[in-house]
């Protein structure tokens, strides 16, 4: 049953937005009001046909009912109703061969007067014949009529006056017919066609409703098809991109001038077969992973084409993802395709200049530690080469940097014409060089090719007229050991290098556990590490960072310090190493957390504080929640703390290093990529992880004013930081000029010894109030 206050199809709200839909209709004069008269009038001309057909039928009906023995005037009314039908029929014939899109408002009142006429014909036998028919004809007329009040009502339903006059004027000729008839057996039928009349004109205005919401409906959806073409055609012409789309036979649905660019075909080409036959002959690369990937029937992003082409190869990648029906049937395959050549091949010169020696030419320390990695991870036998010239830094001093750059130079080249064709001849930095002999045969050939380089390189360099001897002492190392790492060979050759010089130069030694002095104070420090931290020998050192655009302290990394009670001060660089490889770093890097964390909670307030993490701490399965539990111990808010790492923490486990980045991220923490621009890695992770600084290397500061390839190589890390949302920090800015070449790189923020090197936390608050206090003056000032 009904709810007081509504209605058996339409409540009081939907009646009153329907009443005003139907006023807009019958008296707004706009385009849109025009459109939907338009589509609601065609559709009634549409029935047309079949409602005259109706109605002259039934009329012919009801005059056989009356037969024999028809009045007169019935017969002469059928004739009357047959030529007026007859003509309607010729003027639906002449407006269906000429329809239009919208229609005046005069056209929907005009349509209401024709069918208020057409209900108006139909009085004449209701209130003349029916009164005085038998009780059989009376039911066929009555019948008739009831059937056509629900079917014309329901046909004019688009025209909702036009349905009520219809309606309206057959239900009073009917009630009127009934009323003159005086029967007492027929007031149940007029009670009937009063409440059925009403109803039914209910019925007409909700169907008339969904009928214009769907009009609208499908008016809204062709604007915006019709905006999505042009945006698409838009987009097709402009765009570095292509959209394709092809059919369950793999051929393509149409060719924009980018996609037939970019593919190099024509209309004739893709008339000839599918897209992957039209790929055949000019994909160099990447055909067999597409066609698996059209099998395999999932979505797939970034997949990688090579098409031959006249000049250069085109590099595309392409992205696509099935078309389905309703009931996942395929019906073919949409996707955009770009062209990619120019950004590969500026990863491919940022990963050159990351990899190679602006000066030499020959690989840089980070590629050998690449290639060092390589070798390592595949169980292969090889020799590690470390050289150091001799008498370099006498050149250097004598006769200048330009002279010692030339005589690099040569030493490279000999190095190159000395070794095999798989050799890898790096330069690690300053007067340092090394060798990675892969496959090595025995230990004699890496000895034989040690004294070859001795002997190379203490031949006299031709320079300026003058013959310099320089000379160079070799280390060798070979990868003899399953568990060997990459630091610990390089510690091997470092070892054998000494020992080497302290053999008195001018030769090469080989490794051996047993290997001289350094040997000895590496297990020195191993022990002495044990205890250091027990015996407070440690201490954390601070060095500033400044951000260059107002000059002003931003933050101070802390930098692990250590006091030997016999081999006095030992070097991070020394130390660190050893910590990693005997399995203290875990412990010294807890500790250099949680005295960073409570320097920053405290005198360094209002600082970033920046720690470096080991990849070996990262490993640690309990490291997310070490600095958890530290920053909760010390309350520092997590923005306040940035954990440094390297790109070698993705070397074994990137998956794994990943996840625990994302974590510190989620807690707020700040994480910094060290030594950024050092191989293809740091360009991969980007992607994967949004690092909060990049810290570009002292390597690359430090040649910033003699090497165009250096300065390009921080202005190109520097603008990549910014597209990316990073921060930039130069390290070992040693010289004002410097600081203003990184500045107009458009770095962000510097450390080196140009402010201060790493100090005690005493002197360094000492400096940070010197320097406010300085700030607050110049302010002053200006």
């Amino acid at each position: 049953m009904a709810a007081p206050g509504t209605m058996t199809f339409v409540d009081a709200a939907q009646f009153r937005s329907l009443r005003s839909a139907v006023a807009d209709m019958y008296g707004n004069g706009d385009r849109d009001a025009a459109l939907l008269r338009g589509a609601h009038l065609r559709e009634v001309v549409r029935l047309t046909p079949y409602a005259l057909a109706c109605h002259m039928g039934s009329a012919v009906l009801v005059v056989w009912s009356f037969t024999p023995g028809a009045p007169p005037g019935l017969w002469l009314w059928l004739a009357v109703l047959l030529v007026l039908s007859g003509l309607g029929l010729r003027a639906w014939w002449r407006q269906a061969r000429r329809p239009r899109d919208t229609v005046s408002v005069r056209a929907v009142h005009r349509a209401t007067l024709h069918a208020a006429f057409l209900a108006g014909l139909w009085t004449v036998p209701l209130l003349l014949w029916f009164p005085t028919a038998a009780p059989a004809q009376q039911m066929v007329v009555a019948t008739l009529v009831t059937g056509m009040i629900g079917a014309g009502s329901f046909m004019l339903s688009t025209l909702p006056l036009a349905s009520m006059a219809y309606v309206g004027v057959f239900s009073l000729s009917a009630l009127g017919a009934l009323w003159r008839a005086g029967d007492p057996d027929l007031a149940a039928l007029a009670a009937l066609i009063g409440l059925y009349s009403p109803m039914v004109v209910i019925g007409s205005l909700s169907a008339w409703g969904k009928a214009t919401a769907l009009i609208r409906a499908q008016a809204r959806s062709a604007q915006q098809e019709r905006t999505l073409a042009v945006l698409l055609h838009d987009f097709e012409q402009h765009a570095d991109e292509a959209l394709w789309e092809v059919g369950v036979d793999g051929r393509l649905r149409h060719l924009s001038p980018r996609l037939a660019e970019l593919l190099g075909v024509g209309e004739d080409d893709i008339r000839a077969g599918t897209l992957l036959a039209l790929l055949e002959p000019r994909a160099h690369d990447g055909l067999a992973a597409l066609r698996l990937a059209f099998d395999a029937g999932r979505p797939f992003r970034n997949l990688q084409l090579t098409l031959r082409t006249d000049a250069a190869p085109r590099h595309l990648a392409i992205n696509g993802k099935r078309l389905v029906d309703d009931e996942g049937q395929t019906l073919g395959w949409r996707g955009v395709l770009a062209d990619v050549t120019e950004k590969l091949e500026g990863e491919r010169q940022l990963r050159r200049l990351a990899h190679t020696d602006s000066l030499t030419g020959l690989a840089n320390r980070f590629m050998l530690r690449d290639a060092l990695a390589e070798v390592v991870h595949g169980d292969r036998s090889a020799a590690l080469l470390l050289i150091d010239l001799d008498h370099f830094k006498t050149v250097n001093d004598s006769m200048g940097h330009s002279a010692g750059d030339d005589v690099l130079k040569a030493v490279a080249q000999r190095l190159r014409a000395c070794v095999r064709p798989d050799d890898l001849v790096a330069r690690l930095g300053g007067d340092e060089f090394a060798v990675l002999m892969r496959h090595v045969g025995e230990a004699p050939d890496a000895a034989t090719m040690a004294q070859r380089l001795v002997d190379a390189l203490s031949l006299p360099v031709e320079l300026s007229s003058r013959r310099l001897r320089v000379g160079a002492s070799v280390g060798v190392a070979a990868s003899d050991d399953a568990t060997l790492g990459v630091d610990e060979w390089l510690a091997r050759s470092d070892t054998a290098l000494y020992a080497a010089k302290e053999s008195g130069r001018g030769r090469f030694a080989v490794y051996a556990p047993h290997l001289g002095e350094r040997s000895r104070r590496r297990l020195a420090i191993e022990q002495g590490l044990r205890q250091a931290l027990e015996r407070g020998q440690l201490a954390l050192h601070w060095q500033p960072k400044v951000d260059i655009a107002d000059w002003r302290i931003a933050g101070a990394e802390a930098l692990m310090r250590w006091e030997h009670p016999v081999l006095g001060r030992v070097p991070p660089g020394e130390f660190i190493g050893v910590a990693e490889q005997c399995g203290l770093i875990d412990e010294l890097g807890r500790w250099a957390l949680r005295e960073a964390c409570r320097a920053a909670a405290g005198p360094l307030a209002g600082l970033t504080v920046s720690v470096n993490v080991s990849p070996l701490q990262l490993r640690e399965s309990q490291f997310v929640a070490q600095v958890r539990d530290t920053l909760r111990e010390c309350r520092l808010p997590p923005s306040r703390l940035e954990l440094e790492i390297t790109e070698s923490v993705f070397i074994d486990d990137a998956d794994g290093a990943l996840e625990k980045l994302h974590t510190l991220r989620g807690l707020g923490v700040r994480v910094a990529l060290d030594d950024f621009g050092t191989g293809y890695s740091s360009l991969a992770y980007l992607r994967r992880f949004p690092f909060d600084t990049l810290k570009i290397d002292r390597a690359f500061v430090s040649e910033v004013l003699v090497q165009p390839d250096a300065r390009a190589i921080v202005q190109m890390i520097s603008h990549l930081a910014t597209t990316l949302g990073m921060r930039t920090v130069c390290e070992g800015v040693e010289s004002a000029l410097q600081l203003e070449a990184v500045a107009r790189a458009g770095c962000h923020e510097m450390q080196g010894y140009l402010v201060s090197p790493a100090v005690p936390l005493p002197e360094f608050l000492r400096l940070q109030r010197g320097w406010q206090h300085e700030s607050s003056v110049l302010s002053a000032v200006h």
